[in-house]
């Protein structure tokens, strides 16, 4: 299946519902350079609220991805142009900005919704703003375990029907490779549809052992380049 592009996705956007989501009007005071608006070309990863969360719980998961995306990219900043939208409207157009902390009471329009559900809406409500290949599912179990699924938009891709289960550290850490197309889906077969969990530790492990790869082919490559230095002096 051809990956929709964003020019596409334009296209196929569609007047949504009426419904009006609960904003204080102090968001309309925002200051134009946030990095999470739209207008500043941040694209939008939606989330949908499928069971009842606490507004305490997701504060802690906006704050936790965006610590995620710090450590990820190892900046202060955490920008990687890709900010978590929790949807609480099925009118894309009103969004603005991306879901910052403290979250203000709403009633999720997605309550009791399937993955599916949630993939097939997305699909045929595509917009600029948001995200053309991944969606979050929050549910009974990000209140239970503070887990978050991520689901794949395009099915017809190997495992594009699977979920994969994240921490709220590591909520944000696939969409951006997976967005401009460093990532395939099936990169994750570890975590797709399995219910392992891929959490901070999993991530902090991994970056370890990363670092000691580099130190190994650093060593090496400089005792390779003694070895030459001294077979040289020796001609």
């Amino acid at each position: 299946m051809t990956p929709t592009t964003r020019s596409q996705a334009r296209k196929q956007s569609q007047p949504q519902s009426k419904l009006i989501p609960l904003r204080k009007p102090e968001d309309a005071r925002e200051r134009s350079g946030s990095p999470d608006r739209v207008e500043n070309y941040a694209t939008m990863i939606p989330a949908f609220v499928t069971a009842p969360v606490p507004l305490k719980i997701l504060d802690e998961l906006i704050e936790e991805s965006k610590n995620g995306l710090r450590g990820l990219i190892d900046d202060d900043e955490g920008n990687t142009g890709y900010h978590l939208c929790i949807l609480d409207t099925m009118d894309l157009n009103s969004v603005e900005h991306g879901s910052r902390t403290p979250v203000q009471p709403f009633e999720s329009p997605f309550i009791g919704w399937t993955d599916d559900e949630c993939r097939s809406w997305m699909n045929e409500h595509r917009h600029p703003y948001f995200a053309t290949y991944t969606f979050v599912v929050l549910d009974k179990d990000t209140v239970k375990n503070k887990t978050i699924r991520i689901g794949y938009l395009f099915v017809d891709e190997p495992q594009g029907d699977q979920m994969m289960v994240h921490d709220f550290y590591t909520s944000m850490h696939s969409m951006p490779a997976l967005e401009i197309g460093n990532m395939t889906w099936s990169c994750n077969e570890e975590f797709l549809g399995t219910g392992k969990v891929y959490n901070r530790q999993k991530f902090e492990e991994g970056q370890k052992k990363a670092y000691e790869t580099y130190l190994r082919m650093e060593r090496e490559r400089k005792e390779n380049e003694a070895k030459t230095l001294a077979h040289l002096n020796l001609l």
